[in-house]
């Protein structure tokens, strides 16, 4: 007889159910302190057993880390589990698990909810042969397992927002907070103010969260917490984290924040910490290419077409009117993109991954004039922040200077409106700069559905015992990435090949705006 065979009899013998290797337990109404905390937590889960003999912890720990095994079995990517750091503990909770209650069904997680051991999902959907398909990668799915490695009563998280602001920051701190505590009966939950550098300047930053503080949050742009590229300090953080008390902590940001999990976890290893450590990944402008998209990229989008109508309604209210609208988008033009599709309004859209030329026959400036205002009677340009980076005909920068450092909106502006006076050709430009304005807006309703599932999916995989990882969305199922996908991946640039790219091309009806005859990527 197995292990769990074992334990099931002699949870049946206790009086619960066992079925399909899950166990139902009784319930029993709290009495005392905790159960007058709030009137929604009326139950916990209880089995009260003797373990039969001849089953040692060991034994029962190796049925219950299974899925750790079918990881390595199965070929999917591997996280790291805490178990792989410091070993495994006296005091894990075994046979601590999360159902829902037949009852009240609010506080717990029904059997059906739970990710079966060795679930996963390949990032490649398309393939043209069988040998395609075994050789794609494999990533774990995310959700709520079976055990959970923490003890309620010893979790104490941390919660900190780093880099740039972005839509959904909110919601992410509010949902993190939520599956804590509701689900997870968390009480200990701090949230650490001014990114990295909060976690050692002191005590004062250290912020107690609680359902009852973040409950509106998620309507508010921004983050409560703050956020900050101070200089990373790996030992001071650490040091700090263990003065702490902290054995969760939740970091919400981008690839560089990514690498400083890395950082982090080195010394957690080094050191046979029990910390998990967790990403969230953010960057408003989804330059991510492991995730399908990050949070925060479809509000900021939703904001961005706005500011496209306000340059529509000043071209089109003047003769000759020229609209220009520079977007965020430093590195990758997906912000620009997106926005122009969305509006269809768009006559000319620049991003930095694709050359063009500003004078000549076929340059941007003779087709502002010779084509659209001339056949159409305005123009609406959407020009993304690292666009000169695309510039094919001018050196904007002198040798070694970032030309993503040039303002390419107010240069461009100036140059359209040196052409139009060299020409006498009386166009009305209206230039409208609204970069920083869409990453402060509240998330949208697609944008918080989205921030809940990769914040509750943060905890339960934290809870689990994973580590490392960062809770992400491939081919639209909620995965755990290891850290260094993120923290060194890929950037996620627009090709001429995107499909995306050619509708908005179908959609602006705009030329490569090239002399040369070949249209080449930077």
């Amino acid at each position: 007889m197995s292990a769990i065979a074992k334990i099931g009899v002699a949870a049946a013998t206790a009086g619960a159910v066992l079925t399909g290797g899950v166990f139902f337990f009784r319930r029993r109404q709290l009495k005392g302190k905790e159960a007058r905390e709030d009137p929604r937590i009326k139950y916990e889960f209880s089995l009260s057993m003797k373990m039969p003999e001849g089953v040692g912890r060991d034994d029962i720990l190796k049925e219950m880390l299974s899925d750790l095994q079918l990881m390595e079995e199965y070929g999917i990517v591997h996280v790291d589990h805490l178990t792989d750091w410091c070993g495994l503990s006296e005091d894990i909770e075994i046979n601590r698990l999360l159902y829902k209650a037949k009852e009240s069904g609010r506080l717990g997680l029904p059997q059906d909810s739970l990710v079966t051991p060795g679930t996963f999902c390949v990032k490649d959907y398309q393939f043209g042969n069988e040998e395609d398909v075994k050789a794609a990668k494999r990533y774990m799915k995310a959700g709520p397992k079976k055990y959970v490695y923490f003890r309620k009563g010893d979790v104490r998280a941390a919660i900190v927002t780093c880099g740039g602001l972005c839509p959904g920051l909110n919601v992410v701190i509010r949902e993190v907070v939520m599956a804590l505590w509701w689900n997870y009966k968390v009480r200990k939950i701090w949230g650490v103010r001014w990114g990295y550098n909060g976690f050692y300047s002191g005590k004062e930053n250290y912020v107690e969260l609680t359902p009852e503080k973040v409950k509106e949050i998620h309507h508010l742009g921004g983050s409560i917490l703050g956020a900050g590229r101070d200089i990373f300090d790996a030992e001071k953080i650490l040091n700090a984290i263990i003065e702490q008390g902290v054995n969760q902590v939740y970091v919400i940001g981008g690839d560089g924040t990514h690498k400083g999990i890395l950082e982090l976890a080195k010394l957690v290893k080094a050191r046979n910490l029990r910390i998990a450590l967790v990403g969230v990944p953010k960057t408003i402008d989804n330059d991510i290419k492991i995730i399908d998209n990050s949070f925060g990229f479809s509000s900021a989008v939703q904001a961005a077409v706005l500011a496209i109508n306000s340059a529509k309604v000043e071209a089109t209210c003047v003769k000759n009117g020229i609209g220009l609208l520079k977007l965020m988008g430093r590195d990758v033009g997906h912000i620009a993109m997106h926005a122009s599709l969305a509006s269809r309004d768009v006559n000319i859209c620049l991003v930095p991954e694709f050359k063009f030329d500003i004078d000549g026959l076929n340059g941007l400036l003779k087709y502002i004039f010779d084509t659209q205002i001339k056949n159409v009677g305005h123009c609406v340009i959407v020009v993304a922040e690292g666009a000169a980076l695309g510039v094919n005909d001018r050196n904007l920068v002198r040798e070694g200077e970032d030309p993503r450092n040039i303002d390419i909106g107010m240069y461009l502006k100036d140059e359209i409106l040196k052409y139009d006076k060299e020409h006498k050709l009386g166009a009305t430009l209206k230039y409208i700069d609204p970069s920083y304005m869409v990453r402060t807006v509240p998330a949208n309703s697609a944008d918080k559905q989205f921030c809940s599932v990769l914040a509750q999916n943060a905890v339960h995989g934290a809870m689990a015992g994973f580590t490392n990882f960062t809770s992400g969305m491939i081919r639209g199922v909620s995965v755990n990435l290891p850290i260094e996908l993120v923290a060194h991946g890929e950037k996620n640039r627009l090709t001429y090949a995107d499909r995306a790219w050619q509708r908005l091309l179908a959609a602006t009806g705009q030329p490569s705006f090239l002399n040369s005859q070949e249209a080449s990527l930077i």
